[in-house]
């Protein structure tokens, strides 16, 4: 499997759209490395989790998950912008890989997507497309199951992983993490189905010389078990029955939604919407179209001739000072004249100094102002009024009726484009029998549906209550089986479920075996310390892993450092996937996390470049160096990428390179 092209679209702190090619350059396993780098918090998570997501859904976050959960975090991943900026109200996740299998090869192109509307409900739609056709007869929940069995969650696990988060397979204590790691890999159902149905071939034919009132009991419980399973089946049967007619109903519903399509049912159910939108529409024109006259009408005019306004602002400055002037130089002379009076008495004989003496006094007021003629005759207090007419309020004015005129060319389009979809439209008489006999389709497989979860509920019942009778029954023949006369063929029964149960330990032991000989070729060539002489022990019952040397000393995995834990499980999972015999692409988020600089250079040149023919690792800018890191990494690495935070926009966007290196 080869993943190609991931594509996010306002997924978690990714806003708007961004495409990555993940397609490694070269011969398989030449170049296998696609490396992102990015602080923390920038995304890298993101990247992980965007490809589990759009292969396993609500599965990724565990088994138990309901749907309420599973909506609340697909809310919570779509991008949310600071600030006061329009949050966007959809999002999604889009992988295209290739695969092949037994012998075929398949491109897919995988997306899912979800909105979520004024109420705040989310919708989830997948689809997935094989060799550029659309599998539509796949319901979300049949495409969700054929992404399951085409990559395993189980299987996944051990390819695509968060390197942080893994050294619990290095914990000595419990063992569950390893054993449900190993168990992933076995796929024993139907030995363990074979092994029941010989439990039930046991159970009747032990009732051969039982006591009377024994044989009695056990009768009467094989009867009461034949009525419940009898029931169970039949309310099986039903169900299926009614399944089959649900499905038609589906067929049904989509081949009328096709036709309504066809017929133009998309316009036609937003015609209401779109009337309305004119109304809407229509009414903001006429409004802004009043406005704009208002304007006109008023001083926006005095805009449209700056020019010839600012001469007259500077005439009226011209007269508004002149009659200043005036009225000083006037007031300057009645005051001379009377000084003049009061003074030429006394200095009789003197009038020359006294003359000199008084246009000292009053310098240039005596001198009459220099002459402007008065156009206009405005008081100040009219001046000022016009003035700011003139430079604040035509301006503002002005900019309104730009604005209101660019809004008004948006409207136009916005009409015109309404107008063609309310024409778009069919006739009501054309469409409105489709969606009435959609509509009673649609009660139909309402109706069915709730009819087949009453008999799924129904069959549960009568399902438990049989088991409870193969309880009572596996009860009395445990206490009267020696009494029976078919022991040669209870005993051979028991022999090959007992045979079957050694198949499925050998299973065990066989895989265990395979696995433990990855792991100690992984652990010897990560480590940084010599441990040639380890061997590893995996007990294929409790899945306790023992390390010991030749010489009987055991290797304490108490006693590994944070780093050490991370090797050991690295070396684990990569023995793990070897042992799985698929060749998936790894993706290892944080992969160097808590490794000293020894065992860092170990993972970098010995494991990443030979994990798998496509590796995407998703580092800090302390885990991964290229000026430190060994030439067989970097000549593995076929693409490089840098996420990139801006908290500005509170988004992040992805760029070719990694961080500063060339």
């Amino acid at each position: 499997m080869i993943l190609n092209t991931l594509k996010l679209g306002n997924f978690r702190v990714f806003r708007g759209d961004h495409e990555i090619d993940l397609t490694p350059e070269g011969p398989s396993g030449q170049k296998p490395i696609i490396l992102f780098g990015g602080l923390n918090g920038a995304g890298k998570t993101s990247i992980l989790t965007a490809v589990r997501l759009t292969l396993f859904g609500r599965r990724i976050l565990g088994t138990k998950v309901s749907s309420e959960e599973y909506y609340r975090y697909l809310a919570d991943c779509i991008h949310k912008p600071n600030g006061a900026e329009h949050a966007p109200n959809s999002a999604y996740v889009r992988l295209k890989f290739n695969d092949s299998r037994g012998g075929q090869h398949h491109d897919y192109d995988v997306v899912r997507s979800w909105f979520r509307d004024t109420s705040g409900a989310i919708t989830e739609n997948l689809q997935i497309t094989r060799d550029e056709e659309v599998l539509s007869n796949l319901s979300h929940e049949q495409s969700q199951s054929f992404l399951n069995d085409l990559i395993p969650l189980g299987i996944a696990d051990l390819f695509f992983f968060d390197g942080e988060k893994i050294a619990e397979l290095a914990e000595s204590k419990g063992n569950a993490a390893l054993a449900d790691a190993i168990q992933r890999l076995l796929g024993l159902d139907l030995v363990n189905k074979l092994r029941a149905d010989l439990g039930v071939y046991i159970r009747n034919h032990s009732n051969g010389r039982l006591p009377e009132a024994i044989r009695k009991e056990a009768e009467l419980l094989e009867a009461e078990y034949d009525r419940h399973y009898t029931s169970y089946q039949l309310e099986l049967e039903g169900k299926e029955g009614l399944e089959d007619q649900l499905h038609n109903l589906r067929a049904d519903i989509a081949r009328l939604e096709q036709k309504i399509e066809a017929h133009g049912g998309a316009w036609y159910e937003n015609q209401a919407a779109e009337k309305e939108r004119m109304e809407r529409l229509l009414a903001e024109q006429e409004g802004i179209k009043g406005r704009i006259r208002s304007l006109k009408g008023s001083l926006y005019p005095l805009a449209l001739a700056p020019t010839a306004l600012n001469a007259l602002l500077v005439q009226l400055d011209a007269e508004s000072d002149y009659r200043k002037q005036e009225v000083t130089h006037q007031a300057a002379k009645r005051q001379a004249k009377a000084l003049r009076k009061e003074l030429e008495s006394a200095l009789k004989g003197k009038e020359a100094l006294l003359t000199g003496a008084i246009e000292k006094a009053f310098g240039k007021s005596l001198k009459p102002p220099k002459k402007v003629e008065m156009v206009h005759d405005l008081s100040d207090s009219e001046i000022e009024r016009l003035r700011h007419q003139i430079t604040e309020e035509a301006p503002k004015q002005k900019q309104e009726v730009d604005e209101l005129e660019i809004r008004l060319e948006g409207l136009r389009h916005e009409i015109s484009e309404c107008a063609t979809n309310i024409e778009r439209a069919p006739d009501e008489e054309r469409v409105k029998p489709l969606y009435e006999q959609l509509h009673e389709t649609q009660l139909q497989h309402g109706r069915l549906n709730s009819r087949i979860e009453e008999l799924r509920e129904n069959a549960k019942r009568k399902l438990r209550n049989a088991m409870d009778c193969i309880r009572k029954l596996r009860k009395l023949e445990t206490e009267h089986q020696h009494q029976s006369d078919n022991i040669h063929a209870i005993e051979m029964a028991k022999s090959v479920r007992e045979m079957l149960s050694s198949y499925s330990e050998r299973a065990k032991t066989s895989k265990v075996q395979e696995l433990e000989k990855h792991f100690i070729e992984s652990f010897k060539r990560l480590s940084r310390k010599s441990h040639d002489n380890l061997t590893p022990r995996i007990d294929s019952v409790t899945f306790g892993v023992k390390l010991a040397y030749g010489d009987g000393r055991n290797y304490d995995r108490e006693q590994l450092s944070a780093g050490e834990k991370q090797v050991y499980a690295t070396a684990m999972l990569e023995a793990l996937g070897k042992t799985t015999g698929r060749r998936l692409p790894i993706i290892i988020d944080t992969p160097l996390g808590r490794l000293d600089s020894e065992h860092r250079v170990r993972i970098v040149g010995n494991y990443f470049p030979s994990a798998s023919h496509q590796v995407i690792l998703l580092s800090t800018d302390t885990e991964i160096q290229l000026d430190h890191t060994p030439s067989s990494f970097k000549k593995s690495i076929s693409r490089k990428f840098t996420i990139n935070y801006s908290k500005i926009n509170d988004s992040s966007h992805i760029e070719k390179g990694f961080f500063n290196a060339s």
